[in-house]
């Protein structure tokens, strides 16, 4: 991998770590030692991110790469961003079928990504 792709990947993850502070996840942070100890590019409390920016993306690849990363009671999500694209998060529907078992049903939507502390009427 070029030096060019390094960088555009470290900017798109810093950009989901930001994004996951904003939302009251202060200890989301990027995994500098990936290399070395394995693991995925970020990670947060019951997940683990693996980021990914294409032209075009590899999505089963890409899950099966988080799948095998994941520890136990993790649920593996890509997020992935297509050039000019909005980002976009990837899971098994099996585990997007799990997270909408413990939703409670309310006029608002359910949104996971929202700290607990944080949304109204959370579970």
């Amino acid at each position: 991998m070029g030096k060019m792709q390094r960088t555009k990947g470290a900017s798109f993850e810093r950009d989901i770590v930001k994004d996951l502070v904003a939302k009251g996840y202060d200890d989301a942070k990027r995994n500098l030692e990936q290399v070395r100890e394995g693991g995925g590019d970020i990670n947060l409390p019951g997940y683990l991110l693996e980021c990914k920016r294409y032209a075009n993306i590899a999505v089963y690849k890409w899950l099966e790469q988080a799948e095998k990363a994941k520890k136990d009671g993790q649920i593996p999500v890509v997020v992935a961003r297509g050039d000019r694209k909005e980002p976009i998060a990837i899971l098994y529907w099996s585990d997007f079928m799990g997270m909408m078992d413990n939703a409670e049903i309310s006029e608002a939507p359910y949104n996971p990504l929202v700290a607990p502390d944080k949304a109204k009427g959370s579970i």
